[in-house]
């Protein structure tokens, strides 16, 4: 059976370098048995550095679309950033896989949202999503409220697995992202830490596992 092809999508804030450095125990474990194989590609926006990336890592720093967008935000920068996943996926795909850390998380959840409504007829674009400290597309009132966009539910229809911090400062919308994936195709899996992609061997090989997993069920599709 031929590898995964994983699209991967970095925080906002970082680049693929230091996505490459957060996967890089998930990778060298799928890579061992030619699992997956893994592609990244950089956002277009230059951006400060994301919570805690400055002191550990060099820039620049890149996010997809101006993050968080404000409610007055007129998103022309999140469609730039789909039509950008659109030509990566033409140009180097196809791939079978998305995995998004947080900011890059939130970027796949509203592009295949997006593909579903614009291609309803259409199989989407990744057979499958992986979910790092993700949350759902959103914009920040004007109080810093978070105010998530509508009508999620049923859009994403691949099976996904979600990674989530228990202390993580977006817990709880991690959660809800994996709620609107529904209770069938979704998987939660949930560590002791922050907002980060956990390093610990016994958990990155359950991941691993998990990944498999769905490997085999796509396999079918």
């Amino acid at each position: 059976m031929p590898p995964l092809r994983v699209l991967c999508l970095h925080g906002a804030g970082t680049n693929t370098k230091i996505l490459q450095f957060q996967l890089r125990s998930l990778i060298r474990d799928l890579e061992s048995d030619h699992t997956a194989a893994f592609h990244f590609t950089e956002g277009n926006i230059d951006s400060g550095p994301g919570p805690n990336v400055e002191n550990f890592f060099e820039g620049p720093y890149y996010s997809y679309y101006n993050w968080p967008r404000s409610s007055e935000d007129d998103g022309i920068t999140v469609e730039e950033a789909y039509d950008q996943i659109l030509d990566v996926i033409e140009t180097e795909g196809p791939f079978d896989a998305v995995i998004g850390f947080s900011h890059g998380g939130t970027l796949a959840c509203g592009f295949l949202a997006q593909w579903s409504t614009r291609h309803p007829c259409e199989a989407p674009p990744f057979k499958c999503a992986i979910f790092f400290n993700s949350l759902p597309p959103f914009v920040v009132s004007g109080n810093g409220d978070f105010i998530f966009e509508k009508h999620l539910k049923g859009r994403l229809t691949i099976p996904t697995l979600h990674v989530v911090g228990r202390r993580d400062f977006i817990y709880e919308h991690s959660l809800k992202l994996h709620q609107i994936c529904g209770d069938k195709n979704a998987t939660l899996m949930l560590h002791d830490r922050g907002h980060e992609i956990p390093q610990e061997p016994k958990f990155v090989a359950k991941i691993a596992a998990a990944i498999r997993r769905l490997s085999r069920e796509i396999m079918f599709q």
